[in-house]
Order: structure tokens, then sequence, then C-alpha cells
């Protein structure tokens, strides 16, 4: 019996991979369509996208080419393939613009570009591409049922940016390079003002600014102190409990001695 049926099996297997040969080759486009579709329903997603590739190439207008094409998106998605799913997805609204799945496509296209952004060690520039297609999909679908979940997202992206901001501004710290963590620190701050990271910014840019300061020659002195203490003061009143404050404050009143 398990010899019978390992021989059926292996019949079958055959059976239908010669019948996907054959379609493939075929000009039965019908037959195509039915058998991208089993294989797409079976997870076959390699051999449903190239049978899907030639239907659309045939009927991209009609109601096959549209099932075709978006199902490219699909099946290019479940492979793990985003930067091609992404492009499916993208252009679906622009080839089928009055299809009931273009707000589908277009927010599983936002799935695709944030599955392609890089870790915040590296350039962002992916990232920033994928907020303004988040921005875009709310312009077009303000009553879109996935609005939570994409604000879910635009803070996941924007946690990056931010992520990689701070390190920047830790990176021109360590590396003692006084004006630029002064510069990148101000910037954090406007930029980021409910981040979990301001205080220590602060903190950073204070000592910095203490740093540059007390480094400067003399005509540009009095008044980097000045934006020293102003500074310090910024930040008493933002964070009055702060554990930094009694270290801030002995580097404050060495530059009023100096003054």
């Amino acid at each position: 019996m398990r010899a019978l049926f390992n021989f059926l099996f292996i019949t079958f297997i055959l059976s239908a991979c010669s019948e996907y040969a054959r379609v493939v080759k075929s000009d039965d486009y019908e037959r195509k369509y039915i058998l991208a579709n089993e294989f797409f329903a079976d997870r076959s997603f390699v051999k449903a996208i190239n049978l899907y590739e030639q239907v659309y190439q045939r009927n991209p207008k009609n109601s096959q080419g549209e099932k075709a094409y978006f199902n490219l998106a699909e099946s290019n998605f479940n492979l793990g393939d985003y930067l091609m799913a992404s492009y499916y997805y993208a252009s679906f609204s622009e080839k089928f613009p009055e299809s009931i799945k273009c707000e589908e496509a277009a927010f599983k296209n936002l799935i695709c570009l944030i599955k392609d952004t890089p870790k915040y060690s590296l350039d962002q520039s992916e990232t920033n591409i994928a907020l303004n297609e988040i921005q875009l999909f709310i312009y077009k679908f303000p009553r879109s049922i996935k609005m939570d979940s994409c604000n879910a997202m635009m803070d996941q992206l924007r946690g990056r940016l931010e992520l990689k901001d701070f390190e920047s501004v830790k990176l021109y710290d360590k590396t003692e390079n006084y004006i630029s963590a002064v510069t990148t620190a101000e910037t954090f701050i406007k930029d980021y003002p409910t981040s979990k990271f301001k205080e220590k910014t602060y903190e950073i840019l204070i000592r910095n600014s203490y740093l540059l300061a007390v480094n400067s020659v003399e005509e540009k002195k009095i008044d980097r102190i000045a934006k020293t203490i102003e500074r310090y003061n910024n930040f008493v009143i933002e964070f009055p409990s702060s554990e930094l404050n009694f270290q801030l404050s002995e580097k404050i009143a060495k530059l009023k001695k100096i003054i």
C-alpha cells in the first residue's frame, strides 16, 4: 500500500508539473488564469507569478488582468520580495483607478516600504520616503479603517529617525566635536520636544557648550558663556528635579566666575 501511495503521489506531481509546463507555453489564456489561481491558492507563488504575468500582458484592462496584477503583488509579498511587491502595489491604482482594491493595495505598499527600511544606524532616506507615502495614504483615504495602523507606522518610523539623530548627538559628544555636538543637540531638542532622550541631550548640549565657551578665544568667550547659561536655565525649567542639575550647576557657577 505504501509503495502504491508513493507511486500515485509521484505520478500526480509529475502530471501537475507537465501540465504547468504545457500551459506556460500554450495560447490558452483562460487555462493560464485558472491554473494561476490554483497555484496561488496552494501558495505555489513562483509558478503563479509566471502565469499571472502572461495573463496580465494579454488582458491588461479587464477583470482577469486586474486580479492577475493584484495577485502578482500578493505573490511577491508572500515570497518576501518586498521591493517587487511594492512596485505592483504602488502602480495598481494607476492601472485600475476604479478598483475596490486600490485602498488595500496602497496600504500594503506601506507595509512593503516599512519592511524594506534599513536599521536606524544606516542612511534613513527610505524611511523618509515611507513616511511621505503614509501621509499620502492618509490624504487619499481619510476615512480608512487603517488610520490607527498608519499612525502606529508613523510613530515607529519617527522613532527610528529619532534614535538615529540621538546617536549622531552622542557621536559628536564622544569625539569632542563641541560645535557639532551643540548644533545637533539643539536641533534634536527642537525636532523631538517629547523625546525620552531629551534630558540626556540637554546634558550633552550644556556640557559641550561649557567646554566650547571655556576653550574659546577671548572675543567669543563672553557670548558663548551667556548662551551656555541660557541653555542651562531652559534645562532647569523643563527638568527642575533632574539628577543632572547639581553636576551642571557647578559648570554654570564656574562660567559666572569667569564673567
